[in-house]
């Protein structure tokens, strides 16, 4: 069995508030977040519009290449959710959390100015003729099963500490700043820092993904992650888990081996079923 949720909830947490403390480089932080995907936000209809059917597998890009016309973009994380009329890629910016928003005479940072233009980049990719068609065929790699829905992308800046906006941050007036940098945001953008990410229960069968050349590649299982019967499909597309499974962290050797041995025991029977939706109606739940 894998660690209970609320054991894994605490300790990951208490993880987390650790190496912030720590004031840590923005690799450090990726890496963490890379192993823990429950704590990235936007993976279950919780940024945006839409999204509550969640990404394909549950799984969200690692530094995902945006190629096509104009610049190329590469976001620190992207998660591709659903819902019946919409898909809702979320593309999320974080920076070393030390960062500040405001400088002490209440003008914003360059570095957080520059935070911020990332998302017009973003923005601008997707608005540019043939760029979403690019994208479709890239990251809904389960098929075409949403290829007509509509693409409606949400902006994620990932920034700074909660302390900042609290006396003592080193303001007069941070509720003022506060209110001056959520008037900040553009349409479809969100705004966090560091100190609101929570691991989310609904993200806990979440795996990260590196998009390579050649497709999706699987790079780490969350932590509590469990297969189910509706894992075949991706499990052939994404191939062996071993070396995704030996990255994941908080997890026993024994637990490992189950998932592994259970991945591969859902390829064989999407292989044999001679019914490709045969494998929805099983209900066995999550092991």
């Amino acid at each position: 069995m894998p660690l209970p949720w609320e054991q894994y909830s605490d300790k990951v947490l208490s993880e987390w508030y650790a190496l912030l403390s720590q004031e840590p480089e923005e690799d450090a932080v990726q890496s963490f977040l890379e192993l823990h995907p429950s704590l990235i936000p936007g993976g279950s209809g919780d940024v945006g519009p839409g999204g509550h059917h969640g990404s394909d597998m549950g799984a969200v890009f690692r530094r995902p290449k945006l190629e096509g016309a104009g610049r190329s973009f590469e976001p620190d994380f992207m998660w591709v959710t659903r819902s019946s009329g919409l898909v809702t890629p979320i593309l999320i910016e974080i920076e070393k959390p030390s960062k500040r928003w405001f400088k002490q005479n209440g003008r914003p940072t360059s570095e957080f100015t520059e935070a911020r233009d990332q998302l017009n980049d973003w923005r601008s990719w997707f608005a540019r003729e043939g760029n979403q068609a690019l994208f479709r065929e890239k990251f809904f790699f389960l098929g075409d099963r949403y290829l007509n829905r509509p693409i409606e992308p949400q902006y994620v800046l990932i920034y700074g500490r909660e302390s900042e906006f609290k006396v003592g941050g080193g303001h007069g007036n941070p509720d003022a700043l506060r209110y001056k940098r959520d008037q900040q945001r553009g349409n479809h953008e969100t705004f966090m820092t560091f100190d609101a990410l929570r691991p989310r229960y609904d993200h806990s069968r979440s795996m990260t993904l590196t998009m390579t050349s050649q497709g999706p590649e699987l790079f780490a299982f969350s932590p509590v992650y469990g297969t189910s019967a509706f894992v075949g499909t991706g499990a052939l597309l994404l191939g062996d888990p071993d070396e995704a499974l030996a990255r994941s962290v908080m997890m026993s050797q024994e637990r490992r081996a189950y998932l592994g041995k259970r991945w591969r025991y859902w390829q064989d029977h999407t292989r044999q079923s001679a019914d490709s939706d045969e494998r929805y109606v099983r209900s066995i739940g999550v092991e």
